[in-house]
């Protein structure tokens, strides 16, 4: 059990002690004096009425019964009134018990011998002061490092309190997003920096929710640098007790990636226009041949009709290679409620009218009626994987369509009775132009469609799977978030 003291009793004695050394020889003194003082007074009044050794009796006696009294009473007030004052020096005494594990040894043994209380608190002080310094020290280190490593990075970094004031930024966020030139000038709020309604409910959000926030390819107006592109991402700041105090916004520059995507989509749209073209000709051209057969052969016929099919094959593939590439390259989706149960309705009978020469039964099972997402991405969606599911069946096809809400997500499953896929096979089906197997080469399609179907699912925040046996059936689970 730590030593603890409740009074300084040492500091308390030596103060009665020198005390009483002041004390009694100044009483004794004025006594003294007094009655030296007081026998001059009789010896020159030289009264015969009352003899000189009666009064000097009388005034000592007053002395003993009166003065004394009064004195040591007034001198025990004073050591009351002394030991309330420094009462309080005794809960200063107990804190100073728990810097001493912090005191050196040699120097604590020296204060167990010396007694005096003002020694402690001395001691203690002085390794408080010098913990105090080295934190302080320490404390300027850290933040000129910490100082050093936001100027060194690249990305432009700002960090706000609860009150939305601005705590701190680095160079690269002033240069690009601060108009005033002088610091003085700034007003340090966040509102004031960004107009972009859509970037302040973000801060503003992370420190409601305490949740991380994104924004991507953001274009500020009201920047130095108008027509740069930046990704924002936001994290909170909490304090020792876990509380949100702050909120912390990173700008990543994609200026250049975005200028490279528009490139790249310009690139893939231009070369697919111009290729589109000549085929077409091909097509039509070849048409034209086909419906005029009377002068060619067999094999002349059997060379068109490959003609055509492949020109259609091409077409198609630079159709879906466009069509992903503006896909990939889109950041927002419009988001809107939708019918599911009327859209799946009419994906089912475009399908059926496009394979009417195969018997294709469609069992629709929709416990999830409504959903959120674009429109015609989703169409999109649906029709392709239906539309996988009679290409790669025989004559009869059968497929059955589910919905259903489970955790606050939604499920909607794409089932059929074909020839099913391989497990080893199942986790590469979402990649650009891969075929399970050589016979599916004749299979009419561009080997983009479920990568199309993966990317689409992904801008709505979701996912998409296969579960399959080899000639058992496949079915298609797709994962969408309901808000």
């Amino acid at each position: 059990m730590p030593y603890k003291i409740a009074y300084p009793w040492f500091f308390f004695y030596k103060i009665v002690r020198i005390s009483l050394l002041v004390f009694l020889p100044g009483l004794l003194l004025c006594i003294y004096l007094s009655r030296s003082a007081f026998k001059e007074n009789l010896l020159e009044s030289s009264s015969a009425l009352i003899p000189i050794e009666a009064q000097l009796t009388s005034f000592d006696e007053n002395i003993l019964l009166q003065i004394i009294p009064v004195a040591v009473i007034s001198y025990l007030l004073f050591i009351f009134f002394f030991y309330r004052l420094t009462r309080p020096l005794g809960n200063v005494l107990a804190k100073v018990q728990t810097l001493k594990g912090d005191i050196p040894f040699e120097r604590t043994l020296r204060h167990f011998y010396q007694k005096d209380e003002w020694a402690h608190i001395e001691e203690a002080l002085s390794k408080a002061d010098k913990r105090l310094q080295e934190q302080i020290s320490r404390v300027k280190s850290e933040n000129e490092k910490i100082g050093a490593i936001l100027e060194s990075i690249y990305d432009d970094i700002i960090a706000i309190d609860n009150f939305e004031t601005v705590l701190f930024y680095n160079t690269n966020f002033k240069r690009n997003f601060f108009q005033k030139k002088s610091e003085g000038d700034i007003i340090p709020k966040i509102w004031h920096t960004f107009s972009d309604e859509e970037v302040l409910k973000a801060f503003r959000h992370v420190l409601k929710t305490g949740e991380n926030s994104s924004l991507k390819g953001m274009n500020f107006l009201s920047s130095r640098h108008p027509d740069r592109y930046f990704d924002l991402t936001i994290t909170p700041l909490r304090g020792s007790d876990g509380l949100v105090n702050g909120a912390l916004g990173v700008f990543y520059d994609v200026t250049e990636f975005k200028l490279t995507e528009q490139m790249r989509v310009d690139f893939v749209a231009n070369v697919s226009h111009e290729i589109r073209t000549p085929l077409t000709s091909i097509k039509g051209y070849t048409q034209i041949l086909q419906s005029n057969l009377k002068g060619l052969d067999e094999d002349s016929r059997l060379f068109l009709t490959r003609i055509i099919s492949n020109t259609e094959r091409m077409i198609s593939l630079f159709n879906d290679l466009l069509n992903l590439s503006v896909i990939e390259s889109k950041n927002l989706v419009r988001f809107e409620e939708l019918d599911l149960t009327s859209l799946i309705e009419g994906v089912t009978q475009n399908i059926q009218t496009n394979y009417a020469n195969k018997n294709v039964h469609v069992e629709l099972d929709l416990k999830l009626p409504m959903i959120r997402g674009d429109q015609r991405l989703i169409e999109q969606v649906i029709s392709n994987l239906i539309d996988n599911a009679c290409k790669y069946s025989g004559e009869e096809i059968s497929i059955k369509v589910e919905s259903f809400e489970k955790d606050k997500r939604g499920y909607i499953i794409v089932a059929d009775k074909g020839p099913g896929i391989s497990k080893e096979h199942l986790q590469r089906i979402f990649e650009r132009f891969y075929r399970i197997d050589p016979s599916r080469e004749s299979m009419r399609g561009t080997g983009l469609g479920l990568s199309i179907v993966k990317h689409i699912i992904a801008k709505h925040g979701g996912r998409i799977w296969a579960e399959s046996e080899d000639k058992k059936g496949t079915a298609f689970v797709i994962e969408l978030p309901l808000e």
